[in-house]
């Protein structure tokens, strides 16, 4: 079996102005000594082989995972964590106005350059093949964080120097990272964790006055991993309220620049930041490698810098089903269209899918690893077909419902000895008949076979629900669960409504119409859930 390390990816920022925009040009280094080694990775499961379609990581020769048109996005959760000094100052603040905003216009154009990819230069990738949305969005939760050492001096790291790999690389996500205490902060909720700590040394050389010394300009990622399921992604991004400042002063009214407004600089940096940075280093945690095209959002060649390929946005979703990553995209991510099995097909990975799957044309599906399934999708097996069940471990991304398995006409589901399916909601049904209690006992061989036709839909056994939906004014949540927190997000990923205690009832009257996600933590987990306001 193929085994990837856990490369670090350091990207050298030097920030220049060019015209009217803020642009960057980096290089990269590749560090191999500072990893999780696949010798150390968690062993799969004795019928996880890894031989599937889906696991194949020669990505270019056979993308599997190609969104199309019709696909609803899907949704990673990113915490972007400020480390401060006592007083709150020192990085971008909590509760300053200005700050809040520009923040908010970084989320917002990070999402729009995923949702609006460009187009490749001619004689540099196929324009045929052109992907115009990745499908897949952000959602970010903004932490604030007093820390002893948001200033990188308390770590030993000397800013003079610009170097990553100053004192044991204390700011690359590794196994001497400064920032890996924030992974078990219990006050952080799950998500691929980027920190923005700030270099104390420059910043109190601009509250003195003195610009002179110029912000590091360089960011690491973490590439995924295929075994450890649980493994934290993180990003380390220095210097980015420093950089915030030095354009305020050093840019602004500046005839060299075209002597542009406050509001402009900001504009060129958050959109640089957004547009290009960010999601060049989010496709590192979604495992892509650099490109030599400068198109490409994922290469520092000369270029737009505006767009993926096919095979780059197939990765992406790759790497958010059978990696670690797939644990910081949301319950309910889910693609609403189909996985089409028109073949015998051997499911032998660790797999979270976000579609429907549909067997058909005479077809066997052997699962015989981990499959875990987006809660409002269900398995359809058609008349001819077959799906099979060999030790595989059926689940639901929120453990709690799912839409099942569910048989036409001459089509079969055949559950083999030795299958263990422990939770309350894995259930198979024919013509609305569910199978009894819900439950697969140990050693009990099940086949069944439908006796009509049709696309009744049978509601899971479901302990969480929320409504209505659509809704007007409020929403309503049913569980039994305690509620702890509960947070509206809208679609640029921005929380614009948060209540904490045990509130069920949720007013939404003050929000536009519009798609929104409903998060609720609870004492057991967190789910989301999207609702329409009308």
């Amino acid at each position: 079996m193929k085994k990837i390390l856990f490369f670090l990816i350091v990207c050298n920022v030097f920030v220049t102005f060019k015209s009217q925009t803020d642009i960057q040009s980096r290089s990269c280094i590749i560090d191999i000594s500072k990893k999780n080694s696949a010798n150390e990775s968690q062993k799969n499961l004795p019928n996880c082989g890894n031989t599937s379609l889906y696991y194949n990581q020669n990505y270019h020769d056979n993308p599997r995972y190609i969104p199309k048109i019709s696909d609803d996005v899907i949704y990673v959760k990113l915490n972007f964590i400020f480390p401060t000094k006592p007083d709150g100052t020192g990085n971008f603040e909590q509760n300053n106005p200005e700050h809040t905003a520009f923040l908010n216009s970084f989320v917002d154009m990070i999402n729009y350059r995923l949702a609006n990819l460009g187009s490749p230069v001619s004689g540099c990738e196929n324009a045929s093949q052109q992907i115009s949305d990745t499908k897949i969005r952000v959602i970010v939760n903004k932490i604030w964080k007093v820390d002893p050492a948001w200033d990188y001096l308390v770590t030993g790291f000397n800013p003079a120097n610009n170097n990553p790999y100053d004192n044991n690389s204390v700011l690359i996500p590794g196994s001497t990272y400064y920032y890996s205490y924030y992974d078990n902060d219990p006050s952080i909720p799950p998500g691929i964790n980027i920190t923005f700590a700030n270099n104390g040394q420059i910043y109190s050389q601009f509250q003195n006055g003195n610009y002179s010394q110029i912000p590091l300009g360089w960011a690491a990622s973490e590439f995924p991993l295929y075994n450890q399921f649980d493994a934290k992604s993180r990003q380390s991004w220095p210097d980015i309220y420093n950089g915030f400042l030095y354009r305020k002063h050093d840019t602004v009214g500046n005839p060299v620049f075209g002597s542009p407004t406050w509001d402009t600089v900001k504009q060129w940096y958050y959109s640089d930041l957004g547009a290009r940075a960010m999601v060049h280093e989010l496709g590192h945690n979604l495992g892509l490698y650099h490109h030599d095209c400068g198109s490409n959002l994922m290469s520092y060649s000369a270029g737009n810098h505006d767009y993926l390929s096919v095979e780059d946005v197939s990765m992406m979703f790759q790497t958010a089903s059978i990696t670690n990553v797939r644990q910081y995209f949301t319950e309910n991510s889910f693609k609403n269209t189909y996985l089409n099995v028109n073949s015998d097909e051997l499911w032998d990975i660790n797999f979270r899918n976000y579609s429907n799957v549909k067997i058909d044309n005479n077809s066997s599906l052997k699962a015989t690893c981990k499959l875990i399934m987006a809660p409002q999708s269900r398995v359809v097996v058609k008349s001819g077909s077959n799906f099979i069940i060999e030790g595989a471990d059926v689940r639901s991304a929120n453990d709690s419902s799912w839409n099942g398995i569910k048989v036409e006409g001459t089509g079969y589901c055949l559950i083999l000895p030795d299958t263990k399916i422990d939770n309350g909601y894995f259930y198979v049904y024919t013509d609305n008949t569910p199978l009894p209690g819900g439950k697969v006992a140990d050693n009990q061989v099940i086949k069944l076979t439908a006796k009509m036709k049709g696309d009744e839909k049978v509601a899971a056994a479901d302990s969480f629900k929320i409504y209505p939906n659509p809704t007007g004014d409020f929403i309503n949540i049913q569980t039994d669960d305690e509620i702890i927190s509960v947070s509206v997000y809208n679609a640029s990923g921005q929380r614009i409504i948060n209540h904490t205690g045990k509130e069920k009832k949720i007013d939404v009257q003050s929000i536009p119409s519009g798609m929104y996600l409903l998060e609720i933590k609870t004492k057991n987990k967190v789910v989301t859930e999207k609702f329409i306001k009308k």
